[in-house]
Order: structure tokens, then C-alpha cells, then sequence
């Protein structure tokens, strides 16, 4: 199954998103307790907060749909989503 690295780029009402982490960890909980979420955490600030995923699903869309459901995306704390197909070649989400 394709592997995604999903990158965040966080904009600047950190309050609004600090009262949503508790939904979104718990949104991500589903989806690592489902298999779609690999590993996630937060970035560095530098040179903006954001967020890494590594999720597995079918397909592209089908990651976009489960972010669609982040909660981060409904109160509109993510500036920017980059979703990038990644191929891991040692490690443990290596397909190999």
C-alpha cells in the first residue's frame, strides 16, 4: 500500500489551534489505531510551525479525504498541505 508523507505548514492563530489539539491528536489516534497514520508529530518552527504524517492508504484521495476530516482543517489552522507519495527504502515502513 502507497506510504504519504503528509507536511503541514501551521499559520499564525496558535491559540485556536492549541484549544483543536486535543481533537486532532484524537483524530490521529483513530487513524494510527486503524493503520493509516505511520508516525506523525510536530515540526520545528522554523521557518514555520507544522506537522509531519507518514499515512498509508490506496490512494492519493483517499489521504486527502482523511485530512479533509482533521479537525485542524475545520477551524482553519493549516495554511498550507503538502501530500507527497514517499517510497520507503530501509526502515520500518519500508515495502520491501
Amino acid at each position: 500500500m502507497p506510504v504519504f508523507a503528509v507536511n503541514y505548514v501551521y499559520g499564525p492563530d496558535t491559540d485556536t489551534r492549541m484549544e483543536s489539539r486535543p481533537a486532532h491528536r484524537a483524530w490521529q489516534s483513530e487513524l494510527y489505531e486503524a493503520g493509516t497514520v505511520l508516525a506523525s508529530g510536530p515540526l520545528d518552527n522554523v521557518p514555520a510551525p507544522g506537522g509531519l504524517l507518514l499515512m498509508q492508504a490506496a490512494s492519493r484521495e483517499d489521504i486527502e479525504a482523511h485530512l479533509a476530516n482533521d479537525p485542524y482543517a475545520s477551524v482553519g489552522v493549516i495554511d498550507e498541505t503538502i501530500v507527497r507519495e514517499w517510497t520507503p527504502v530501509f526502515g520500518p515502513f519500508s515495502q520491501a
